[in-house]
C-alpha cells in the first residue's frame, strides 16, 4: 500500500471526522470573506475618512481574529484528539514520526485547499444575500456589492496564518508525545484540577468591582479627567474577573451549596456535572460571553447613535437654511434672494436677518494672542426669540446659543465686560444670562453672543475695528423640500462670489477651504440627509458584523456541545447501570445544556447593559434618555429569542443522539 493509498483509506475510514473538521475551516473563511467584502466595499471605503466606520471595523476584525484564531485551534484539537490512538498504532506498525509529519501535513493541505473553495464561494453567495436584504429592507442602494482582489487575497491569507499556527502547534503536541501516550489517550479522563473557591470568589467580586468602576467612571465628575485610564482599567478588570470566575465560581458556589445538605445532596450530579463543564470550557464559555457581549453593545450603540443622529439635526439647525454675509462675499438683494429661494409649492415662510460685529481683544498676557467678542443688538435678539428685552447703554445679556442639557451655562461674564482699545474702554454689567439655541451652527455663531443697546451696538462697530457680518435665516413651509432650494442657493452666490474682492478679516486669516466653508449656505435638509446615509451605512456594516458574530457564537457552542457526544454516551451509560433513571438523565442533559446556552449569553447581555448605562451618563444618564432602555431591550430579546430557539433544537438533537 502506497503513502497516498493510505492517506485516503484513512481519510474514508474517519469521514465523520474528515468532514467536521473541514466544516469549521470553512466556516473560518466565510467569516473572513463576509468580513472583507465589507472593509474593502468601494461604497464604505470612501466614507471612512469622513467618518468613525474605520474605527467601527477595526475593533470587530480584531475580534474576528482572536475568534478564529481559538476557533481553529479548537476544532484542530478536537480533530487530532480523536485520532492520537490512531497515530500510536501507525507508530508501532513502523511509521516514523517523519511519516506522521508528512500525513499530516498533506492532509490538512487537502483540508486548508477545500476550505478555501468552499468558503470564498458560500462567502460570496452569503454576501450578496445579506447585501440584497439589506438594501431592500433599509434601502441602502448607495452600498453596491462588489468584490476585489483584497478581499479574497487577505481573506485566504488571514486563514492561512491563523491554520498554519494550528497545525504547527499539533505537530509539536503529536511528535512530543511518547508511543504509551498515544495509545492510551482515550483512557485518559479529564480531571477538574485546582479547585479554589477563594478564587471563585475573587472572581466574581472583579467583575462586580470592575462594572461599578466603569459607571463611576462616568458618571462621577471627579474621573471624567481619567476616563480613558478608568474605562480600559475597568474593561481588563471585567476580562480577568470573567475568566477566573467562569473556571473558579462553580468551587465556589459547590461550597456553598454543601452548607444546605439537602439540595446538595439531591443535586450532586447536577452541581458536579457542571463544574467539570465550566473547568472544562472556560476558553469557550469567555469567548462566547465576549462575543455576545460586544454584538449586543454595539448594535444597541449604533442604534442609539443612529436614532440621536436626527435629533441632533434638529437641534443643531433652528433655521432651515442660514447663511452669512460679509462686506464682500455673498451680496445678494432680498429680491434675487426670493427669486431663488420662494417656490410656490415651497414658500419661504420665516425671513429673519440679524447683525453681529466681531471685535479681537488683545490677550494681555500673551503676545499676538487674543479672544473674540460677538456683539449683536437687542433688537434682532427679541426678534429672534420672540422676546421684548430692554438694556440700557451699560448693560449686556450674555446669551449662550447652546442646547440647556449640553452647557454648564456658566458665563465668563459675570463680573462684567470691559473692553480696552488703545485709550478708549467701554465697561458694560451683566443684566442676566440666557441659554436657548436658536441660531444655526456657523463659524460667525460662537458659544457665547453678547447682546447689546442697539445705539450702542452701531457706536461699537464705529469706533472699533473687527468684522461685521449679517446671517440670513430662512425657514420654509416643508424644509425636507429644501435640497434643491439649497443647492441653487449655493450655486448662486458662487457665482456673484467669484467677481467680488476676497473674503477678509482685521485679525483671522482663511485659506480657500475655510472660505469655501464659510460662504457656504448651512441646511438643514443636507445635514440631515448626510447623518441618515452614514448612519444607515454604520448600521448595515455594524449589524452585519454583529450576525458574524452571532452565528460564530452559535457555532462554537455547537462544538462545545456535539464535538463529545461518543464519551457522554459512555457516561450516561454508566450512570444508567448504577440506577440513575432516563428522565433523571432527561433532566440532567437539559440542565447542563440550559446552563451551557444561557448562561454565557445573559452574563454577556448584563455586561452590554452596563456599559450602556454607563456610557449614558454623558448624556444625562439612562433615565433622561429611556429610548436606550429600549433599543438595548430589542436587541437583547431578539438575541435571547433566537438563542432560545437553538437551544430547543440543539437539546432535541442530543437526547436524540444519546438515545434518551
Amino acid at each position: 500500500m502506497t503513502f497516498n493509498q493510505l492517506v485516503w483509506k484513512m481519510a474514508k475510514g474517519n469521514r465523520g471526522k474528515y468532514l467536521f473538521y473541514y466544516l469549521c475551516n470553512s466556516f473560518a473563511v466565510l467569516f473572513f470573506f463576509m468580513y472583507s467584502t465589507i472593509y474593502f466595499n468601494q461604497a464604505i471605503e470612501k466614507v471612512k475618512e469622513s467618518e468613525s466606520i474605520g474605527d467601527v471595523l477595526i475593533i470587530p476584525g480584531v475580534g474576528l481574529v482572536v475568534f478564529t484564531v481559538f476557533f481553529i485551534t479548537y476544532a484542530h484539537r478536537i480533530f487530532t484528539r480523536r485520532r492520537k490512538k490512531e497515530f500510536g498504532l501507525l507508530m508501532t506498525l513502523g511509521m516514523s514520526k517523519w511519516d506522521i509529519t508528512r500525513l499530516l501535513l498533506m492532509e490538512n493541505a487537502l483540508i486548508a485547499v477545500a476550505s478555501i473553495v468552499t468558503g470564498i464561494v458560500s462567502g460570496m453567495v452569503f454576501s450578496r444575500l445579506l447585501f440584497l436584504l439589506f438594501i431592500n429592507i433599509a434601502g441602502l442602494g448607495e452600498i453596491p456589492f462588489n468584490l476585489s482582489v483584497e478581499m479574497f487575497f487577505y481573506s485566504i491569507f488571514a486563514y492561512l496564518c491563523i491554520f498554519l499556527f494550528s497545525v504547527l502547534i499539533t505537530l509539536y503536541l503529536t511528535l512530543t508525545r511518547t508511543l504509551s501516550q498515544s495509545m492510551k489517550s482515550d483512557r485518559v479522563a479529564d480531571t477538574i484540577k485546582h479547585r479554589s473557591p477563594v478564587f471563585g470568589l475573587l472572581g466574581i467580586l472583579m467583575v462586580s468591582g470592575s462594572a461599578v468602576l466603569l459607571y463611576c467612571t462616568f458618571s462621577m465628575p471627579s474621573m471624567s479627567q481619567g476616563a480613558g485610564g478608568y474605562l480600559l482599567m475597568s474593561t481588563l478588570g471585567i476580562l480577568m474577573g470573567l475568566y477566573v470566575a467562569l473556571s473558579q465560581g462553580m468551587s465556589f458556589l459547590m461550597k456553598l451549596a454543601r452548607k444546605h445538605k439537602p439540595y446538595y445532596y439531591s443535586e450532586l450530579l447536577t452541581l458536579s456535572s457542571l463544574e467539570y463543564k465550566f473547568k472544562q470550557l472556560t476558553a469557550i464559555m469567555l469567548l462566547v460571553t465576549i462575543m455576545s457581549m460586544v454584538t449586543i453593545f454595539f448594535s444597541t450603540t449604533i442604534l442609539i447613535i443612529s436614532s440621536m443622529g436626527e435629533q441632533q439635526v434638529m437641534d443643531n439647525h433652528p433655521y432651515d437654511i442660514a447663511y452669512v454675509e460679509t462686506e464682500t462675499k455673498n451680496k445678494l438683494s432680498k429680491e434675487e434672494l426670493y427669486e431663488i429661494v420662494n417656490e410656490p409649492e415651497n414658500p419661504v415662510k420665516k425671513h429673519d436677518m440679524v447683525e453681529m460685529y466681531i471685535y479681537y481683544q488683545d490677550d494681555p498676557y500673551m503676545d499676538d494672542a487674543y479672544y473674540n467678542h460677538t456683539f449683536m443688538q437687542v433688537s434682532d435678539f427679541n426678534k429672534i426669540m420672540g422676546t421684548n428685552e430692554t438694556l440700557n447703554k451699560e448693560q449686556f445679556i450674555d446669551w449662550i446659543n447652546m442646547d440647556p442639557k449640553a452647557t454648564s451655562g456658566d458665563s465668563i461674564y459675570d463680573n462684567g465686560l470691559e473692553i480696552k482699545d488703545g485709550e478708549d474702554r467701554f465697561k458694560y454689567s451683566l443684566k442676566k444670562t440666557i441659554i436657548d439655541k436658536q441660531l444655526n451652527l456657523h463659524r460667525y455663531t460662537p458659544y457665547s453672543i453678547l447682546v447689546i443697546n442697539d445705539t450702542v451696538f452701531q457706536q461699537l462697530s464705529k469706533d472699533l475695528i473687527g468684522d461685521k457680518v449679517k446671517m440670513n435665516l430662512l425657514n420654509f413651509a416643508d424644509w425636507k423640500l429644501t435640497e434643491a432650494i439649497s443647492e441653487d442657493l449655493e450655486n448662486r452666490l458662487k457665482e456673484i462670489n467669484k467677481s467680488t474682492p476676497p473674503l477678509k478679516s482685521v485679525r483671522e486669516v482663511y485659506d480657500v477651504e475655510e472660505t469655501k466653508q464659510i460662504l457656504k449656505p448651512i441646511s438643514k435638509v443636507v445635514d440631515y440627509n448626510h447623518i441618515r446615509s452614514s448612519s444607515r451605512t454604520m448600521f448595515f456594516v455594524t449589524t452585519f458584523i454583529s450576525i458574524l458574530f452571532f452565528f460564530g457564537a452559535f457555532i462554537l457552542l455547537y462544538l462545545n456541545i456535539f464535538s463529545n457526544t461518543e464519551e457522554e454516551k459512555v457516561k450516561y451509560r454508566k450512570l444508567f447501570k448504577i440506577g440513575i433513571t432516563k428522565v433523571e438523565i432527561k433532566k440532567l442533559v437539559s440542565m447542563e445544556m440550559s446552563v451551557l446556552f444561557f448562561f454565557a449569553p445573559l452574563l454577556g447581555c448584563s455586561l452590554a447593559f452596563v456599559y450602556v448605562i454607563s456610557f449614558a451618563q454623558d448624556v444625562s444618564g439612562i433615565m433622561e434618555n429611556p429610548q436606550f432602555l429600549v433599543h438595548f431591550a430589542s436587541i437583547s430579546g431578539v438575541y435571547l429569542l433566537i438563542q432560545m430557539v437553538y437551544y430547543f433544537y440543539s437539546r432535541k438533537k442530543m437526547l436524540r443522539e444519546l438515545d434518551i
